[in-house]
């Protein structure tokens, strides 16, 4: 994705310059002491060289890729076509990620919901993100800012609690899944609170199979190395998932492994 790179650039391009101001100001602040501090000279004289370079590297990376393709907003649209799911994460204070297709057109973006403004600012620090203190909740919206779905993140100090919603705000399905687990577990409930999956990770990276009560397979979760991992696209960041999801999934079930699957990227 093209301004994953552009955004790349520009942060640590901005670190760079606010780093060297900071570093400035201290020196001219503590200047009998900080004169005399070659070590401290280096290491942070270093570390604005590399923020720059890696600046110009994402910058030129950018230039290299096409410009990113207009996406149908009318077949990607509240009825969530989708049969894959490749997600990226924005560089960005809030999170912001989107479902990207396997050339990194943006096709569904996820973030905190914009109808509650001072939960959305505090998901900036990690440790509201996840529904401490309180739930939060995420749109998943296509491009044009439709809302396909919702889903609240809920930690209840003895599990964590995902509850489903569709673009009515209707209750659709909930995830209850355990606090702290070497291999990546859930179990996902209807609206009715009836079992519907039970599924387990293969590894401890996370390489999951979700199989139905009669054996069927409903998805593959696959972090890591997957069969776009080497489009320029997905090579600015180090960590993708990607996951499959079968042809004949429920409009629910799609939605319900849409909303666990970004929780457990966003918690590798």
């Amino acid at each position: 994705m093209k301004h994953i790179y552009e955004r790349t650039a520009k942060y640590t391009k901005l670190g760079s310059l606010l780093t060297l101001v900071i570093y400035i100001a201290l020196v001219f602040i503590f200047k009998d002491v900080m004169w005399k501090d070659f070590e401290t000279h280096f290491m942070l004289g270093f570390s604005v060289c590399m923020l720059l370079g890696t600046s110009y590297f994402f910058q030129h990376a950018a230039e290299k890729l096409p410009d990113e393709k207009k996406i149908d907003s009318e077949y990607y649209s509240i009825e969530f076509p989708v049969n894959e799911l490749n997600f990226q994460n924005d560089v960005s204070l809030i999170p912001n990620s989107y479902l990207v297709s396997h050339t990194g057109e943006r096709l569904y973006m996820i973030t905190p919901t914009k109808d509650e403004p001072l939960k959305r600012k505090l998901t900036t620090f990690a440790i509201f993100k996840s529904g401490l203190f309180f739930p939060i909740t995420y749109d998943l919206r296509t491009m044009d800012g439709k809302v396909v779905s919702q889903f609240s993140i809920r930690n209840k100090f003895k599990f964590m609690q995902m509850s489903v919603y569709d673009q009515t705000k209707t209750l659709i399905s909930t995830i209850v899944m355990p606090i702290a687990s070497v291999k990546n577990r859930a179990i996902i409930f209807d609206a009715n609170n009836e079992k519907m999956h039970e599924m387990k990770a293969k590894s401890a990276y996370g390489d999951i199979d979700v199989n139905n009560f009669e054996g069927k397979r409903l998805a593959t979760y696959r972090f890591g190395m997957f069969p776009y991992a080497t489009h320029p696209a997905f090579e600015a960041q180090a960590m993708n998932t990607h996951v499959s999801l079968a042809s004949d999934l429920s409009h629910i079930e799609k939605l319900t492994f849409a909303a666990l699957f970004y929780y457990w990227t966003n918690n590798q």
